[in-house]
């Protein structure tokens, strides 16, 4: 499966709101996307300096034409997309609105509330493919006490910091979300570099092995720079324990360009410790 990024998005001015205005409860922001049986609209909220705010746009909608909304009343913004996430990150200038905290990790067995503490829930599992397929990206499997929210709202903890963020419906009590992890990625990159990039070091596995065993190294990639050979057994990426193929490609999704990565392999019986740099992934 292949995804490809979308690297420009259009600048939009920026209009001048007070600070009360902006401020306005978390159910008062929204995003609305073109596409689909006449578009969809995704819950916003306000994280990092309060001027980045959050949505989802859900397969099949037209993410970069997403528009931000305050009290139903457009916003403009700059437009953000993780074309593997569906995540969407808005910029405006001006006053910030007030952004959730968010948490260090997600993890399984914690629980959530949404909708100003209305809706509780918990998180029940991590998925890693669906149907047979394997996902870009590990989701959060969240059971839910009521009517499963829409699109985009924040999961938070007792506390208020996000844990994950809805994503999709699986039953009339279940649903996706994607992991804290996944929101913190996108949005340092934008802080950082005004785009969503992507980390490459050039290794391959198979995805029906048991193991995840590399079988095969690009000529001139990080992974051959670094020293990595076909037939290592791969067992950690960055900090996360990879156990499977799908561990695997969890992690590369967190890899992130000229950011030196450890990776530790299993080669014959010695565990080796590598150090791998990922050059800028371009699939445009």
């Amino acid at each position: 499966m292949k995804f490809f990024s979308r690297r420009c998005f259009p600048a939009l001015f920026a209009i001048g709101l007070s600070v009360a205005g902006l401020a306005g409860d978390a159910g008062s922001w929204s995003a609305s996307f073109p596409g689909g049986e006449g578009g969809s609209d995704s819950v916003a909220f306000a994280v990092g300096d309060g001027r980045h705010f959050v949505a989802v746009a859900v397969s099949g909608l037209e993410a970069s034409e997403g528009r931000l909304k305050l009290g139903g009343r457009e916003l403009p913004a700059e437009v953000f997309v993780d074309p593997v996430s569906r995540l969407v990150v808005f910029r405006m200038t001006g006053p910030p609105a007030k952004a959730l905290p968010l948490m260090a990790a997600s993890a399984t067995g914690v629980a959530v509330r949404f909708g100003g503490g209305e809706g509780s829930g918990k998180v029940t599992g991590v998925v890693k493919q669906i149907d047979g397929k394997i996902l870009p990206l590990c989701l959060l499997k969240i059971g839910y006490d009521r009517e499963v929210p829409v699109p985009g709202t924040p999961l938070t903890d007792v506390a208020g910091a996000v844990i994950g963020v809805a994503h999709q419906t699986t039953g009339p009590l279940e649903g996706y979300a994607l992991p804290v992890e996944v929101l913190r990625r996108v949005l340092e990159d934008v802080q950082a570099a005004g785009k969503v990039s992507r980390g490459w070091i050039g290794l391959k596995l198979k995805p029906a092995a048991t193991a995840p065993v590399v079988t095969g190294i690009q000529v001139n990639s990080p992974s051959e720079r670094s020293g990595v050979q076909a037939g290592d057994l791969l067992l950690q990426v960055g900090t996360r324990s990879i156990g499977d193929y799908a561990d695997a490609v969890n992690a590369f999704y967190f890899l992130r360009p000229g950011a030196a990565t450890p990776l530790r392999v299993r080669r014959g019986g010695q565990e080796i410790l590598l150090s791998v740099t990922p050059v800028e992934r371009d699939d445009d």
